[in-house]
């Protein structure tokens, strides 16, 4: 039965390893960022945003020498593979600009590039924009506005990629969307809101709503974008093999050892646009830091306090994992799903806070419960 299950998932069991990534990455990421910005004191979102996504940079590094210590396969080999892919990746790419294919190393580097600059800006305007958000109006409506981008993603599949529009995956979808609007605002203490209601400041809240919609249209949009000039003909299916049944396992067994090696690496091409992101990012939105405080919206200031240094590091090491792993099934699933499998996450930190003793109420467990289901029935969409 497990194995049946597992042949129905998009992309296989490794694809499944990495869903799974997700969920317990994301949680852990969420916790101890509000662990380091609520009981330590360090609110300092921008700059944690900064270290977190220049530490993309390492995935590809981290995977080329897991592959070497666990499997023996050569860095070089594998490198050299990448390189014909992300070669495969920029032609593409020019070609729907409708370019002439790349003659020079030159017009490959630059084209990548480009696409590596594109890609950066769209995951870092949604991640302000949330930031941005979070003291202009309650956690509530962040958290249900933000993660619209589900939907936008379907919106935007059928506009962009041309995907057929079926009812029942849009009913899903939506669906998702209103399960995680029921936990937000079932998670919220009264007294909080009813703070957020005498506020005599009512347009700081309509900005923050303002702020976390950008959010959620740049989020689809990144994931679109992504879709579109992320990936390659090639990375789109090496490596992303469904589980075989008993009767293909003889026809794989003749496969020859050469063919085996010429196959990239599970993941690999998302990896390496989730490292490419991260170096630019490295390399070009420090200034982002240096406006904040030079306009005052942030101060820059390094912890002080091994405590503090130890839970960043966790919260760093998980969005990494986290970034990397989505890169992956946004590959291969596409931003419908990989935009439902985040909002999955929701039902993971509420169950972590049930446990740490943070009122869970029936509205919450409906909305999980609701989240869940949506879930599992965009699965037969994308078999």
């Amino acid at each position: 039965m497990a194995t049946n299950f597992l042949s129905r998932v998009p992309g296989g069991p490794k694809t499944l390893g990495a869903f799974l990534v997700i969920l317990v990455a994301y949680t852990l990421q969420t916790e101890s960022t509000q662990h380091i910005q609520h009981a330590l004191k360090f609110e300092r979102p921008l700059f944690l945003l900064y270290v977190t996504h220049s530490s993309f940079a390492s995935l590809l590094p981290m995977q080329l020498l897991a592959l070497r210590i666990i499997y023996g396969s050569s860095i070089s080999h594998n490198f050299s593979l990448l390189l014909r892919d992300l070669h495969s990746q920029v032609d593409s790419v020019r070609e729907l600009c409708h370019l002439s294919p790349s003659q020079t190393k030159l017009q490959s580097f630059s084209t990548l590039a480009v696409i590596i600059i594109l890609l950066t800006l769209g995951i870092t305007i949604p991640a302000v924009s949330w930031f941005v958000a979070l003291p202009l109006t309650s956690m509530a409506n962040v958290t249900s506005i933000y993660n619209t981008f589900s939907i936008w993603a379907l919106v935007f599949s059928v506009a962009f990629l041309h995907e057929k529009w079926v009812y029942y995956q849009a009913i899903a979808v939506a669906l998702g969307v209103v399960g995680v609007a029921m936990v937000a605002y079932g998670s919220t203490q009264p007294a909080a809101n009813a703070t957020m209601v005498v506020t005599p400041v009512v347009s700081h809240a309509l900005i923050g709503n303002g702020m976390a919609l950008l959010g959620a249209v740049t989020m689809a949009a990144y994931e679109i974008l992504y879709k579109l000039i992320g990936t390659s003909p090639e990375a789109s299916h090496a490596g992303f093999q469904p589980l075989a049944s008993s009767e293909e396992h003889a026809d794989l067994a003749h496969t020859t050892e050469s063919q085996q090696e010429e196959t990239l690496p599970f993941g690999m091409h998302a990896i390496a646009m989730t490292s490419g992101i991260g170096a630019a990012t490295m390399l070009g939105l420090w200034l982002m830091l240096v406006i904040a405080n030079f306009t005052g919206f942030e101060t820059f200031e390094l912890p002080h306090d091994q405590l503090t240094i130890a839970w960043i590091c966790l919260g760093v090491m998980c969005g990494v994992l986290f970034n990397g792993c989505f890169s992956i099934l946004l590959s291969l699933w596409g931003p419908v799903l990989a935009s439902m499998s985040c909002l999955l996450t929701t039902v993971l930190v509420q169950l972590v806070d049930l446990f740490l003793g943070v009122p869970f109420t029936w509205i919450t467990l409906v909305g999980c419960a609701t989240i869940t289901i949506s879930f599992v029935c965009l699965l037969p969409f994308y078999e």
